[in-house]
């Protein structure tokens, strides 16, 4: 009786120490392999001087009249690498931008690393989406917003 005992509470320590999250190991594997591929693929960064020369040259344009020079509509996302928003929208972005790819440039800026690029827009809170379209003035999105609504946001960028 008491080895009987003994083999159950052994079978019962074991199965508790085992992780099972309601997930086979099987999809596990296939979602960690899915995750690898995510992470090979970044939206590019863009410093002060590249913004400068592919998206507007604001430095010297007399007119101070906004010229995306891109030919397409823009998406900037100014974050912080401490920022949990920013991490959170960070997946978004990305699946956005390959659905829009070749629509849409998208790039990020480190807020930190490129100080004088949020400074000229006056960026003070992270996440800000800055929306940039083919013509006419561009707009920011301060804090996090969903998947869905940029994906509306963008809709409009595109159909002008």
């Amino acid at each position: 009786m008491r080895n009987i005992f003994r083999a159950i509470i052994a079978l019962l320590s074991l199965a508790c120490c085992t992780p099972n999250d309601g997930v086979d190991s099987h999809a596990r594997v296939k979602t960690s392999k899915e995750n690898t591929n995510n992470e090979t693929k970044e939206i590019p960064s863009i410093s002060y001087k590249e913004f400068l020369d592919k998206i507007y040259d604001f430095e010297h344009d007399s007119t101070q009249t906004w010229s995306n020079k891109s030919g397409r509509p823009v998406v900037i996302d100014f974050y912080a690498t401490w920022c949990a928003p920013c991490k959170k929208l960070a997946p978004s972005l990305l699946e956005l931008s390959d659905k829009y790819k070749g629509q849409v440039d998208f790039y990020k800026v480190d807020t930190e690393k490129e100080e004088r690029l949020a400074m000229a827009f006056n960026i003070s809170s992270v996440p800000t989406l800055m929306f940039i379209p083919k013509e006419g003035e561009p707009y920011l999105s301060v804090g996090y917003i969903s998947k869905g609504e940029i994906n509306q946001i963008i809709k409009e960028l595109v159909k002008y």
